[in-house]
């Protein structure tokens, strides 16, 4: 079956956090390599600018994506839906920040990897489920 709308929008941002959540643990494989002595930082350096234009391109994607269908979904209408979207692109914009200062430690690099996993996984539970898409109510 061929999906559209919500539904589509939906397997798309499940796909990009799988692809995220590899990019993050190549990140991770990196540290610990770094760590014992097998690899430099360029090498690191590398895997976290390939994961911050990742995590760039699906913000972008998600944040254009979201507005509508939450819009459409929420009974608590436009103010409660504009606050959750402002709220969310704020934490991505922190994040953004976490991971470009995050070149003085692994420690630091394996905190917001942590953090970053964290945040897929409140998006994954409280954004992206059927649930609060409610793709059926919209045609699917």
């Amino acid at each position: 079956m061929h999906r559209s709308g919500p539904g589509r929008i939906l397997v798309e941002l499940e796909a990009q956090h799988a692809e995220l959540r590899k990019m993050m643990d190549r990140c991770e494989e990196s540290i610990d390599e770094l760590e014992q002595g097998r690899i430099d930082v360029a090498d690191i350096a590398r895997e976290t600018a390939r994961l911050r234009l990742a995590f760039t391109a699906h913000n972008t994607f998600e944040e254009q994506s979201l507005r509508p269908i939450l819009l459409a979904n929420d009974a608590f209408g436009i103010v409660r839906c504009d606050r959750m979207i402002e709220d969310h692109i704020a934490e991505h914009r922190e994040l953004r920040e976490r991971m470009q200062a995050a070149t003085d430690s692994t420690a630091h690099l394996r905190d917001v990897i942590e953090t970053l996993r964290a945040h897929l996984d409140a998006e994954e539970r409280y954004l992206l489920t059927a649930k609060v898409l409610r793709a059926h109510a919209v045609g699917e």
